[in-house]
């Protein structure tokens, strides 16, 4: 086999190199910003050329945005999620993901509209992605099941008295003995 390399993964972690001023400096902008009708379109470009020109930090763009809109907005609520919340999100992220690309913007807004809370699109995500892996593991673990009990024949199944063996194959046979009484 040939060597394995790791690729480093280059994490810009705005948050923790930040200092007080240029939080200050980020909000104020901002605050400027959206009293001058957001006219700028690219704020985050300014910002970056603001914070290297101030304080001698040197964040791009992309950092500073995301950093924005995920942490230092001051509309954002970082309390618990309920339940009602998380399934909205679920059900939210189930009916887009089959239409392609969630946008999560979208569903940012609708959750400020609908429960009167604007959530950070990275928590929104984070929410969503636990949920789909735990669906995900627990579809694997039953194809894997399947798989396993799919090899034994059908008096194997029946001579088991394990109660989820027992389960399984009342389930799997019974449809079956429903269409064709007499197997």
């Amino acid at each position: 086999m040939g060597k394995i390399i790791k690729k480093s993964i280059k994490r810009n972690q705005i948050y923790k190199k930040i200092n007080s001023d240029g939080n200050k400096t980020i909000k104020n902008y901002m605050a400027e910003w959206e009293k001058k009708g957001k006219i700028i379109k690219t704020p985050f470009v300014e910002l970056s050329k603001k914070l290297k020109d101030e304080h001698e930090l040197n964040f791009e763009s992309k950092a500073i945005c995301d950093y924005w809109w995920n942490i230092l907005d001051p509309r954002l609520e970082h309390s618990p999620y309920s339940k009602e919340e998380k399934d909205h999100i679920y059900e939210w992220a189930n009916k887009y993901q089959e239409n392609g690309n969630i946008q999560w913007t979208l569903l940012q807004a609708e959750m400020e509209t609908k429960f009167g809370k604007f959530r950070a699109r990275n928590e929104l995500k984070n929410i969503w992605n636990v949920k789909k892996r735990q669906l995900e593991a627990k579809s694997s673990n039953l194809k894997k099941e399947d798989d396993k009990n799919e090899g034994e024949s059908e008096c194997e199944d029946e001579l088991k008295y394990d109660k989820t063996d027992v389960e399984y194959a009342i389930g799997k046979h019974a449809i079956q003995f429903l269409i064709n009484p007499s197997k």
